[in-house]
Order: C-alpha cells, then sequence, then structure tokens
C-alpha cells in the first residue's frame, strides 16, 4: 500500500514570522544599529561629578552604564507589577 500526502493539518502552527514579527525585528535591529553608531561616535574622555566623586571615564561607558541600570530598573519594575497583577487576580474556586 502506498503512502499518501496529506493534506497539511489546519491545527498545526504556521512556521515563519509574520508581517508585525519581521517589523519588530527589523526596527530592533535599525535602533540597534543607530545605538552602536552613537556610541561610536562619543568615545572622548568626560568629567563626572557624582555627590562628592569626580573622575574621568570614556563617554561609551557612560552611555552603556546608564543603559545597564536602565534595563535594571525596568526590569525589576515591570517584574513587580507582573507578580502585583498576579496576586490581585481572583483564583478560581477549587472543588475537592
Amino acid at each position: 500500500m502506498e503512502k499518501t500526502p496529506s493534506a497539511p493539518d489546519l491545527n498545526q502552527p504556521k512556521t515563519g514570522l509574520t508581517t508585525w514579527q519581521k517589523i519588530r525585528l527589523g526596527s530592533i535591529a535599525a535602533l540597534v544599529v543607530l545605538w552602536i553608531v552613537f556610541l561610536l561616535q562619543n568615545t572622548e574622555q568626560t568629567q563626572v561629578s557624582f555627590l562628592w566623586f569626580t573622575f574621568a571615564t570614556s563617554r561609551i561607558l557612560l552611555l552603556l552604564g546608564t543603559l545597564l541600570v536602565g534595563a535594571i530598573f525596568g526590569a525589576v519594575l515591570t517584574y513587580r507589577l507582573c507578580v502585583k497583577s498576579k496576586k490581585s487576580q481572583p483564583k478560581p474556586p477549587t472543588f475537592s
């Protein structure tokens, strides 16, 4: 008995990216490229004063440090908001 090719199953998820996913991926890639160009154009030393500290550092390090601190704060706040919203949702009743 020969095996006949079957029609594609409609319940299987499609492979590949949707149009919006491609647009989002392209936008993220463009922003990363622009960020790298921005960093490379700001390589000179700069004087930084914070509280009682004064030091000289490269602007690249200053910008990367600022990005890192912002990303950490954003991740922590997002996590806390997600955990808080999960706790406030009513739990479905359990029947034993």
